[in-house]
């Protein structure tokens, strides 16, 4: 069986412009992520079965899936973290046939242009599956926390709410701290500020309903919401249990939320600008770029 047959994206594609549409036609990643993954009944398992490189294959996969749409005009992407249709995909609903013509129409495309390229240089591939990459920043930020002691990342959790704005941030975990780590103010408007909980896991794996609903039980009176951070993620009944309007309200913050706040505040993370070589373009000068001209003259 060859790569193009083993591509575990197709599936995907439907349902990608099924969740953009749900939104009304744009969405962040995370919201497509969740959408597609109800409106398929994927499987806790599956959603956070990992790469060798200790990223999700799911939202991998799902990455794929929208470039794919993207080259096709199916989306467009206007601005960094926000997927959109385009008036082409807003009315197309996509039959898994058609996703695998659209594969094999853009590998074929790239094949050609890496037949232009010279075979010396390195050449631009399209996507065929989510195999093992190198670890990127995400995986080396997560994984850096999870391996601090559980007293560092609750320092880093409660200097992350200074960073954002909460004020009077207190670290309370420990040896009897009940399942509440620390405490704060969140200021919501001129007047009013609102108590907060928040609870710290350096998980890898699930946060489940169990943890969950213990933690909105510790925060009893002693606050008005919580925030739970994992740098894993939480399972269909956790988020559940954190939507229960009989207890107090939660919010939660997996591993992929918390790279997402450290990227738009630069809490731990810089941005940096970077750039490529155009082997298409630079494959005009050369050894075999010669030899074409000559052989057209």
């Amino acid at each position: 069986m060859t790569k193009k047959s083993q591509a575990e994206f197709l599936k995907w594609m439907p349902y990608v412009l099924d969740a953009l549409r749900e939104h009304g036609g744009s969405a962040t990643p995370r919201e497509v992520y969740d959408t597609v993954a109800r409106l398929a009944n994927v499987p806790d398992d599956v959603r956070y079965a990992k790469l060798n490189s200790g990223g999700f294959r799911y939202t991998t996969n799902i990455a794929f899936a929208r470039q794919y749409l993207l080259w096709e005009g199916y989306l467009a992407s206007p601005k960094h973290g926000l997927w959109m249709l385009t008036p082409a995909g807003q009315n197309k609903i996509l039959s898994l046939d058609e996703a695998g013509r659209i594969f094999r129409k853009w590998a074929d495309y790239y094949a050609a242009r890496r037949q232009v390229a010279s075979s010396t240089e390195p050449a631009e591939t399209p996507p065929t599956e989510a195999e093992p990459a190198p670890a990127s920043y995400k995986e080396e930020i997560l994984s850096r926390l999870q391996s601090n002691p559980p007293e560092e990342f609750e320092r880093f959790c409660a200097d992350l709410l200074r960073h954002l704005g909460m004020e009077e941030v207190e670290v309370t975990g420990g040896r009897g701290d009940k399942g509440i780590d620390g405490e704060g103010y969140l200021r919501v408007g001129p007047l009013v500020s609102t108590k907060v909980a928040f609870q710290c896991k350096r998980y890898s794996g699930a946060v489940a309903a169990k943890e969950v609903r213990e933690f909105q039980g510790a925060i009893g009176s002693r606050a008005e919401k919580g925030i739970f951070f994992t740098t894993g993620y939480f399972t269909d009944g956790a988020r559940g249990a954190a939507r229960d309007t009989t207890s107090k309200p939660i919010e939660l913050i997996d591993g992929d939320r918390l790279v997402e706040l450290l990227e738009q505040h630069e809490f731990g993370l810089r941005e940096t600008k970077t750039y490529e070589v155009d082997y298409t373009f630079m494959s005009n000068y050369g050894a075999n770029a010669k030899a074409r001209k000559a052989g057209n003259t």
